[in-house]
């Protein structure tokens, strides 16, 4: 049976007749359509025609372009040319940006530059210094001069200086620096006469010059700050101070300037925070007693500022530390105390000096003025008719005083009634 199967005869396909190569033609008619030319059934009956909806027709259709696919091809044509032209310069604008430096480039370019500025200065001062090898005699000779000449007025400014004559050693040491200008020896004396003599306007200038030398001196810098102290520029002399204390926190004589400097400009609670800051490295500190008692007095807070008019009367007993003590206690009414120390001032220094305070100084007694123990000691030391009569001489100042305030507020005088005495 399979055998059969194999040797079964295959079917025979029909076979399509291919026209040959010369009979495939535009108008060539395939087998089994229908011609391309039909009979019409006209008047005359002869007229030929070709139907609409022939595949040869359709063909022709085919192969007409229309007007919109024209202009949709020209559109598309000139959209490639105008992206072509955008790309170009766009691609050229990225190409300028990228070609342009960037900040790090012209920074590093800037560098460039000064280290070639100063390369060359130090070709140009190095070319000096060969030419400066070239100098003729004379001009050696003329440099010899001025030297001899600097170190003759420096001996001579030393010597007069030793002497106590100041003002003749500034005068030499003058001439020094106008043969020598940068003679660091005579720069340091001449500061030192500067600040002796209170010159600070002159010192000031000085300093100035020396640290522009050598911007690391600390002793120049602590000199500036004292000049500028004294001239009063307490903003110069915290602009000085601060970079300073930054370096040395802990230092007493700069934290002492520096208290001033903002005692000066107004800032008393910072002055004295840097005191107390001194005086816990340093308990008998008399920079930072005096500050802080003189301004705990100038607040009038007597309570505060007696402890360290007290501490500095024990360290430095002098005239004007009592002052200060009988100051604190008759403005704190405590008469008894107050006399006291003015019975120990007397004795140190006399009773001039205390009488002084007496007479003179009406307001610092006003609390005090009428208890027994200052009448008393008022009586010991100016008498009885001494004191009514400076009572008396101050009643007259507050009466004044009075008048002139009524003035100034355009009130009218009281007349003065005349007072009769009868002597019987």
């Amino acid at each position: 049976m399979f055998f059969k199967r194999k040797n079964a005869a295959k079917k025979k396909l029909p076979s399509l007749r291919v026209a040959p190569d010369y009979e495939q033609t535009f108008y060539a008619q395939p087998d089994g359509q229908a011609p391309l030319t039909e009979s019409s059934s006209g008047p005359n009956g002869n007229t030929r025609g070709t139907s609409l909806h022939s595949s040869v027709r359709q063909r022709e259709n085919n192969n007409r372009a229309g007007n919109r696919e024209i202009l949709l091809l020209f559109f598309r044509t000139g959209l490639i040319i105008f992206l072509l032209a955008g790309g170009f310069f766009a691609l050229k604008f990225g190409l300028g940006k990228l070609s342009q430096p960037s900040e790090k480039d012209k920074e590093k370019w800037i560098a460039n530059a000064e280290i070639l500025e100063k390369k060359a200065a130090s070709e140009q001062q190095a070319i000096e210094m060969e030419s400066a090898t070239d100098v003729s005699t004379e001009l050696i000779n003329t440099y010899m001069r001025r030297w001899n000449e600097a170190e003759q007025h420096m001996r001579a400014a030393e010597m007069r200086e030793r002497d106590g004559m100041d003002e003749e050693a500034a005068k030499r040491l003058i001439l020094v620096l106008r043969s020598a200008p940068d003679h660091r020896a005579a720069q340091n004396l001449l500061l030192e006469i500067y600040m002796r003599s209170g010159e600070y306007a002159d010192a000031v200038s000085l300093c100035i010059r020396l640290l522009d030398q050598d911007g690391e001196r600390w002793g120049v810098k602590m000199k500036l700050l004292l000049a500028l102290q004294r001239l009063g520029q307490a903003e110069a002399c915290l602009s000085v101070a601060d970079p300073m204390l930054e370096k040395e926190p802990d230092n007493i004589a700069l934290l002492e300037v520096v208290a001033y400097a903002h005692w000066a400009s107004g800032n008393a609670q910072e002055a004295l925070a840097l005191f107390a800051r001194i005086l816990q490295n340093d308990e008998m500190n008399s920079v930072a007693l005096a500050g802080s008692g003189t301004i705990y007095m100038e607040l009038l807070e007597w309570h505060k500022a007696l402890p360290f008019c007290l501490d500095l009367l024990r360290l430095h007993p002098n005239l004007e530390h009592y002052h200060k003590v009988v100051e604190c206690y008759a403005q704190m009414q405590e008469a008894g105390k107050a006399v006291v120390f003015m019975s120990q001032a007397v004795s140190r220094y006399g009773e001039l000096n205390v009488v002084a305070w007496l007479k003179n100084d009406m307001e610092t007694f006003d609390p005090i003025r009428e208890t027994p123990e200052y009448r008393s000691f008022a009586d010991r030391m100016v008498g009885a008719d001494t004191r009514e009569a400076v009572k008396e001489f101050e009643k007259l100042e507050d009466e004044k005083k009075t008048v002139e305030q009524d003035k100034e507020l355009d009130l009218p005088v009281a007349p003065v009634e005349p007072v009769l005495k009868i002597n019987r």
